[in-house]
């Protein structure tokens, strides 16, 4: 275990348990400790990391996936022939059934349908409600694809910024107010948030869906780090809180990012409960022949939601750990970095202002001397000046050395 750590480290990392961070444990007998050579399986995170550095960017986690998945695929492919294939019913069923399961949503099954990927399905959205130059509206710091793929689409993107109190993120409904004109189509929520980590309540999500129906905007709600709820904290969908939020809603989803499937980039779904709405969508992608999944998305989508392993449960207990660990360390060690501690997901919001740096500064301290490459937080939009993104969806280990090599470069 120590000398498969030590292979990922920079020259010089310190390896010992870091005080703060408790020794690494596995989770209900699933080793979530096991450092993976993802060398030769052409990882986009490592590949731009580079050699020497610590890949702590992009979202997908360096664990093994739920067993139950990777059989499911074993098994298919074992049927040798991999022909043409309809969606079943079970894929619908399944998301159905997930939502209930782990959401207490009780989804009706016509209201889903498959989408061809998160970012896809949305880029899909502002195609079919919107023309080039209509607004859209996006609340940063947030997600910068939402963004770059609205403005290459020919959309104006106008930003609602989030408000930061006392290390927590509110929504800005006056603000909001004041943004909507004739040309203001939709609006972006990240439910939960990415890069912040919120699980937004369900006081908020009523009264963005009351406005936003009120000037006639559609949500695009992206739930994708949904089944990543921490400390027994549950994630709201958007179209389930109100009828106001049902009629303007379209949520997307997938298991992309709890089961770690991101290279399987067209696995996600839509509901869509609103049925003018969700004909008119369905038609664009049935259009564009975006509207067939994959064999590996249809198997692996069933597979995730009807598991039992136990194995989503024990891995959220080991990020709850390592955002302990990361919580803890910066406490302990005041070096100038205030982490804003997440809700959701694998994703942790660096507040680095305290340092006096310059974004590019920053970013020369983080992946040049300390050797960790994280993603930029200037890139997530107004309010990312003196943020950093990193990921700690990694062995306990790993994420002790890399918080000791920031702590040295300091």
């Amino acid at each position: 275990m120590a000398a498969g750590a030590a292979s990922l480290l920079p020259a010089g990392a310190v390896t010992s348990i870091l005080q703060g961070c408790s020794a690494p444990v596995s989770e209900d007998g699933w080793n979530f400790d096991e450092v993976i050579d993802r060398s030769g399986t052409w990882s986009i995170k490592y590949g731009r990391a580079g050699e020497n550095r610590f890949a702590m960017w992009i979202a997908d986690m360096d664990f093994r996936t739920d067993p139950a998945v990777r059989k499911a695929l074993q098994e298919r492919l074992d049927r040798d022939v991999l022909g043409y294939t309809s969606t079943p019913e079970e894929f619908f069923e399944a998301v159905r059934a997930w939502e209930e399961k782990q959401h207490g949503w009780n989804v009706p099954l016509e209201w889903v349908g498959y989408a061809p990927g998160v970012i896809s399905a949305i880029n899909q959205a502002y195609l079919t409600f919107s023309r080039a130059g209509d607004k859209i509206i996006v609340q940063p710091p947030v997600y910068d694809h939402f963004r770059m793929y609205a403005e290459r689409l020919g959309r104006e993107v106008v930003d609602n910024p989030l408000i930061f109190e006392n290390g927590k993120y509110r929504m800005d409904f006056d603000g909001l107010e004041r943004l909507f004109d004739g040309r203001t189509k939709m609006l972006v929520l990240c439910n939960p948030h990415n890069p912040c980590g919120i699980l937004w309540d369900k006081e908020t999500l009523i009264r963005l869906a009351e406005i936003c129906e009120k000037h006639g905007v559609i949500v695009i709600s992206d739930e994708i780090h949904a089944d990543l709820a921490l400390y027994g904290k549950t994630h709201i969908p958007f179209c389930s809180v109100s009828d106001a939020a049902a009629r303007v809603g379209l949520i997307f989803g997938g298991p992309t990012k709890a089961f770690n499937l991101a290279g399987l980039s067209g696995t996600a779904f839509c509901i869509i409960p609103d049925e003018e709405k969700r004909e008119k969508y369905l038609g664009t992608l049935s259009a564009a022949k975006l509207d067939e999944p994959s064999i590996p998305t249809i198997v692996s989508t069933i597979a995730a939601y009807t598991s039992e392993t136990g194995w989503l449960p024990a891995l959220k207990k080991y990020l709850e750990g390592n955002v302990d660990c990361i919580m803890d360390f910066f406490r302990k060690n005041e070096v100038g970095i205030g982490p804003v501690r997440p809700e959701a997901s694998f994703l942790v919001w660096l507040d680095c202002r305290n340092l006096g740096l310059s974004q590019d500064k920053l970013m020369e301290l983080f992946r040049d001397k300390a050797g960790v490459y994280l993603n930029n937080g200037a890139s997530y939009g107004t309010g990312g000046e003196g943020f950093v993104r990193i990921n700690i969806g990694c062995p306990r280990s790993v994420l002790q050395a890399a918080l000791e090599s920031i702590k040295t470069a300091i």
